[in-house]
């Protein structure tokens, strides 16, 4: 079969599996998770789809059917958010923060349009989707396990979370420098740095919701021109 078939089937599963587990954790997970349980859910999807960097860069062939296929991901999530399905799969009654589900996909499509015009590589496209979504995935659930000071009144972000955002961030991109872009330890590791210091400055200070966007981009950036 053809590698893009295979891409398109293999997506569909992987995001089909982590809503299926989301689903799980909303309707059995209320007893042990609490209030949380809303938050993990939609969390574990965030950090679960954000492997199709794998499949993007392992099975895929060509670039236009993954933008394609991200999309259609795009179009179904705004629709399902306009309509409440994701309230229903996530358990999340504010529809704002669902739309981080829309935005992520998208982030994505700008970031491999930017690979496309010789910005950047697949290092980078693997730092930025993995650092997203292990990063900010894991910082939210560790910030609200550990109940840590917010950084500021007026900011809801946690100092818990944005050094596990720090921490994810800097390892990712030092792996995926190393393993995949063949780059010594010490520039790695001091990109790495460097990397993971604005990605979570970014994270924790964009307004309107629209990290999934912005963080992603910057790291992209900093790892594809340096």
């Amino acid at each position: 079969m053809h590698g893009d078939v295979w891409g398109l089937v293999l997506s569909v599963l992987l995001i089909g599996f982590f809503l299926g587990v989301s689903f799980l954790i909303v309707k059995f997970g209320k007893k042990r998770l609490g209030d949380s349980c809303s938050e993990v859910a939609r969390k574990v999807v965030h950090i679960g789809v954000s492997n199709w960097f794998f499949i993007y860069c392992y099975v895929f062939e060509t670039d236009i059917w993954p933008i394609a296929g991200l999309a259609v991901f795009t179009v179904m999530n705004a629709v399902m958010n306009i309509s409440g399905g994701l309230k229903t799969v996530m358990g999340q009654e504010d529809k704002k923060r669902n739309w981080g589900l829309v935005q992520y996909p998208v982030s994505i499509i700008i970031l491999i349009v930017l690979k496309m015009l010789g910005v950047g590589d697949d290092v980078a496209l693997g730092c930025a989707v993995l650092g997203m979504g292990y990063g900010d995935g894991l910082a939210s659930i560790v910030g609200r396990a550990l109940k840590s000071r917010r950084i500021s009144e007026r900011n809801p972000k946690t100092i818990a979370g944005c050094l596990t955002m720090f921490a994810v961030t800097c390892i990712i991109v030092f792996v995926l420098r190393i393993a995949m872009g063949g780059a010594e330890a010490l520039p790695s590791l001091l990109l790495a740095l460097g990397t993971a210091a604005a990605a979570t400055a970014v994270e924790a200070f964009t307004p309107f919701g629209l990290d999934n966007i912005t963080v992603p981009v910057v790291i992209y950036l900093i790892v594809g021109l340096l």
